[in-house]
């Protein structure tokens, strides 16, 4: 059948983000800790920036800090930074006349800009490492240590090699007899790499390495106790005859199938939960450290009031290179239009790229500052008392209209994002939380309550969904217990049985 083609006008609103807020929405989203290399890889790239700080030059007046003042209402004043003009930055003549003998050539110029942007040998530091031992090296000096034939150590090196993180050894023995035959040519059984495994690889330090499962590492663990007392050998014996019933807190069956007082039970019990899961984690010193966390804003309580303030103290700020645009001084008469043209086209664009990266850190700052202002005053109480229950219901969408930006932008404010109070540092997203059955009562305020009530309760009989829903509802807390069960395993708190204690 034939096709009807037809041709229409018709106007299209869209809304099409510019690279450069595309760059800011970048930043924006940045925590303290990458805003720097950031800026660092930025003036790396551009040679119109340079990088310093207030404390670098004694004299050079200190810059003003971008920091938003406050007027007569406690409310901040908008921040303003405008860009360098281009008279501002190229205020001097390509040439004077006066000069002209004193220019370099072609081939100087290109040597000065070469020296001008290499790095600068006095800030240039001699490369230093910081030596640890990983697991894995410690195992395998203490397998060299071993009296072990060729054989066996080959096997217990290739067993080694394949533990996890945690010292565990998650492959299957008839894999790895498998895989020692195809590598290595190394013709084994299962049974012979099991025993390897048992009497060279679970002798190794620190007690539990190579267990195949918690139950083992936990019985590795007890096994090596250099006291082996009543408490241990009961222990072993639960973990040997009913880790299932106590991996589930039926310590009434315990007791009952292997004859156990109150007292033996609890000491073994107590005994077992201060074992380590992970006696093998192999995390070295650095990479826990690097989970420190750096505060991205701090708000301090004076006689009632709170006062924000940016965490960029140590961030470096970033100006116009003066050298890099005095270095129209050196094109001559005698440089040709055409070199001329494309140097100045060069710098140009680097001057307005850096000029765009300065006024974007600018915004950055306005945006993050007033986010967080807004995020202040709508929890007051809270950072006044740092009480969980003075928590208001609070939305990204409600910042975003008192802020005047997107509800993304204020997503991006409080992801990864920590504020320094009084009373510790705290993640912003904790901050965010919305009203329960359409009341000005937070969902924090209620879990914060319901933490409390689990905390406080008899662990011998611990309180099940329904009684703290009753609980909840005699302090006006009209909640259903679904949702009690929702709030309590966002807490990560198990259900009663779990948290029975004896």
């Amino acid at each position: 059948m034939p096709v009807n083609l037809t041709q229409e006008q018709k106007t299209v609103q869209r809304q099409i983000a510019t690279q450069q807020t595309i760059r800011l929405m970048q930043l924006v989203e940045l925590p303290y800790n990458s805003l720097e290399q950031e800026i660092l890889k930025e003036v790396d790239e551009n040679p119109a920036l340079e990088a310093y700080r207030d404390d670098e030059d004694p004299n050079v007046e200190p810059v003003e800090e971008n920091m938003p003042e406050y007027d007569e209402n406690g409310d901040p004043l908008e921040l303003t930074n405008e860009p360098l003009s281009e008279d501002e930055i190229f205020k001097e003549d390509y040439y004077r006349d006066d000069d002209l003998d004193d220019y370099p050539s072609e081939r100087e110029i290109e040597n000065r800009i070469q020296r001008m942007n290499a790095p600068d040998p006095d800030k240039v530091r001699d490369p230093s490492g910081v030596f640890h031992q990983s697991m894995q090296e410690q195992w395998q000096l203490q397998l060299g240590e071993m009296m072990l034939t060729e054989r066996q150590s080959q096997i217990a090196y290739y067993i080694v090699g394949n533990l996890d993180s945690d010292g565990y050894l998650t492959a299957d023995l008839k894999s790895l007899s498998d895989e020692l035959l195809y590598n290595y040519n190394i013709y084994t059984s299962k049974e012979e790499v099991e025993q390897v495994l048992v009497e060279v690889v679970q002798e190794l330090d620190p007690a539990g390495t190579g267990a195949r499962n918690l139950r083992e590492c936990l019985l590795l663990q007890l096994r090596r106790n250099p006291e082996q007392t009543e408490t241990v050998m009961v222990a072993r014996t639960i973990l040997e005859r009913c880790f299932d019933e106590f991996s589930k807190k039926h310590f009434d069956k315990i007791a009952q199938t292997l004859s156990l007082t109150d007292e033996q039970l609890k000491e073994a019990v107590m005994l077992i939960q201060r074992l380590d899961p992970r006696p093998a984690d192999a995390s070295t010193p650095l990479e826990k450290s690097a989970d420190l966390i750096t505060p991205d804003f701090f708000i301090t309580s004076h006689n009632g009031q709170l006062t924000l303030t940016l965490n960029n103290q140590y961030v470096p700020k970033v100006r116009i290179n003066k050298e890099f645009s005095n270095e129209y001084r050196f094109l001559t008469k005698e440089t040709s239009e055409k070199r001329r043209m494309e140097a100045e086209k060069f710098m140009r664009d680097y001057v307005d790229r850096g000029n765009q990266f300065i006024a974007t850190l600018t915004t950055r700052e306005m945006i993050l500052y007033n986010t967080m202002y807004a995020i202040m005053q709508h929890q007051k109480q809270y950072f006044l008392t740092g009480d969980d229950t003075m928590l208001k219901p609070m939305i990204l969408k409600t910042i975003a209209e008192e802020v005047g930006v997107d509800v993304s932008t204020v997503s991006r404010v409080s992801n990864s994002k920590y504020v320094q109070t009084d009373f510790g540092i705290i993640p912003l997203k904790h901050l965010f939380s919305e009203a329960v059955n359409d009341d000005d009562i937070s969902s924090k305020e209620i879990k914060s309550i319901l933490s409390d009530l689990i905390r406080e309760e008899d662990k011998r009989h611990p309180l099940s969904d329904e009684a703290l829903c009753g609980m909840l509802k005699e302090k006006g807390y009209n909640i259903a217990r679904r949702t009690v069960a929702k709030y309590r395993e966002q807490l990560n708190l198990p259900v009663a049985r779990l948290r029975r204690e004896i």
